[in-house]
């Protein structure tokens, strides 16, 4: 038994070393970060929707989207965030005011808000955020009644959660869901990204 004494606190403080030079590998260097993503966006139009004419292209309801964004750690688990999210174009065909006309819009926004974090260990956290966002939708619809447009602007809510995976002391992976709620007066948004984030 003493004979194994020796080993076992090798051992034990051979695995604290180690611990504890993870901790500091993956410890951020800052408590500023940036951050990019690429992924996909939905918007939802409000307003008259009509079926397919036939023969005619179908609705296109997910676009390309990417969102840049900047924030601040206060404490381990609190910060600040702000950025600009780009939804991309979407497609619908819309009861016009001559039958069935397809409404094309492009939404973006950018937005400010709280964040919070829960490590679940050296590498990994999830995060959620809570703001405010500003939405502004631009529409192609010549033929829609005025009250059935989506184009204009709009401030309202915003709400987003997801994952990190640190990898290095100064980068990490991102998966995230943001729902910037109204971006004009008949148009909701939000968007599923994946990217990268970098402390300095």
């Amino acid at each position: 038994m003493k004979k194994r004494l020796p080993l076992t606190l090798a051992c034990l403080l051979l695995g604290t070393a180690m611990g504890s030079a993870m901790a500091t590998e993956l410890a951020p260097s800052s408590n500023f970060y940036l951050g990019g993503s690429l992924g996909g966006s939905g918007m939802r139009l409000d307003s008259t929707k009509a079926a397919t004419p036939a023969g005619r292209d179908k609705e296109d309801k997910v676009a390309a989207a990417f969102k840049l964004y900047g924030g601040y750690r206060l404490t381990e688990h609190f910060g600040v965030e702000a950025g600009y999210a780009r939804l991309g174009r979407i497609n619908q065909w819309t009861q016009g005011l001559n039958g069935a006309t397809q409404q094309s819009a492009t939404g973006q926004a950018f937005y400010a808000a709280a964040t919070a974090r829960l490590p679940l260990n050296e590498a990994f956290a999830l995060h959620a955020r809570l703001g405010v966002a500003r939405g502004k939708v631009s529409g192609r619809e010549a033929l829609v009644p005025a009250h059935q447009r989506v184009d204009g602007s709009a401030t309202g809510a915003m709400v987003g959660f997801g994952a990190e995976y640190r990898f290095h002391q100064n980068f990490s992976l991102t998966a995230d869901y943001d729902h910037f709620g109204k971006l004009s007066k008949n148009a909701k948004g939000g968007m599923l990204t994946v990217g990268l984030r970098s402390y300095f």
